[in-house]
């Protein structure tokens, strides 16, 4: 009795450790008995004994690779809309901004502690896939560089 139940536990085991495993045993199966589903009707209604043995592999195995390649799809689209909903969940949450200086609170941060802050664009960097590179608009570059010698046109 216990040696079934270990061997019960290490196949449970071996199934959701590698749930892609799982997902295509499902798929396969859900495939294969779609399809068979489908080859039953289509002899009943060519007038041909729809539950004989013959001409059924090839269903089987057509509908199973079909489930198979369906659920592959389907666990890629599923990991590709939570990491989507992830980065949406990080760009759209609320973003405490000093007036000033542009930086941003590190969130459940003390807001009075310089080290809470951090300048926009290594916060936005470390959130998303965006590059920065830096410029000088001409109104600041005016405000910034205006009475220098070396600058005036």
């Amino acid at each position: 009795m216990i040696s079934w139940v270990m061997k019960m536990k290490k196949i449970i085991q071996f199934f959701t450790k590698e749930s892609r495993r799982w997902h295509l045993i499902v798929s396969f199966c859900l495939g294969a008995i779609l399809l068979s589903f489908l080859s039953v009707f289509q002899k009943a209604a060519l007038g041909a004994s729809p539950f004989a043995m013959k001409g059924f592999i090839v269903p089987v195995l057509f509908g199973g690779i079909s489930g198979v390649i369906i659920g592959k799809h389907l666990i890629k689209i599923r990991r590709l809309n939570t990491r989507l909903q992830q980065r949406i969940n990080t760009l759209e949450s609320f973003l405490p901004i000093c007036s000033n200086c542009k930086r941003i609170r590190k969130p459940r941060s003390d807001p009075k502690k310089m080290d809470s802050w951090e300048q926009i664009e290594s916060y936005i960097g470390r959130h998303s896939d965006a590059v920065f590179s830096h410029g000088i608009c001409p109104k600041c570059e005016e405000e910034l560089y205006g009475n220098q010698e070396w600058y005036k046109k």
